[in-house]
């Protein structure tokens, strides 16, 4: 049985440094709510990270790297989004300038622009571009 980790790892290195960047801020963003887990926003962010992970993370194993099915999880960061924006909008919820509101915003900005990229990967997917990402570029013998 040979491991499936060096594929995993071919997939992840192969994507555009671009796209290994915004991998790198979506995962810090929602991961620094764990700093504020005490605040609502807080929780619910590191609720849906959570949910996400427990989803995606078999799923790489599972396909061997990364794929397009990756982005449909993220439907979940809707209702955290629609929350997270009514307690921005609503008087005194949270504190202008405060770390929670920092973390609100930062949620709101990353999520929402990452729930744009995952609308069009997910509409990839489902019409049968369900390739493992970045493996033809890594090499024929971590493709087999």
């Amino acid at each position: 049985m040979t491991s499936k980790w060096p594929k995993i790892w071919a997939s992840l290195t192969a994507l555009p440094l671009w796209v290994r960047l915004w991998l790198v801020v979506l995962a810090l963003t929602n991961m620094s709510s764990l700093a504020l887990i005490d605040t609502d926003s807080g929780r619910w962010t590191a609720a849906a990270f959570a949910a996400v992970g427990v989803f995606n993370m078999p799923m790489v194993y599972i396909q061997g790297g990364l794929t397009r099915l990756l982005s449909v999880p993220h439907v979940i960061w809707v209702p955290l989004l629609i929350h997270l924006i009514g307690k921005l909008l609503a008087d005194h919820a949270i504190a202008p300038g405060s770390s929670e509101y920092i973390l609100a915003v930062s949620v709101v900005v990353v999520n929402g622009i990452s729930l744009l990229f995952d609308a069009l990967e997910s509409w990839r997917w489902f019409a049968g571009r369900r390739e493992v990402l970045g493996l033809h570029k890594a090499g024929r013998d971590l493709v087999r």
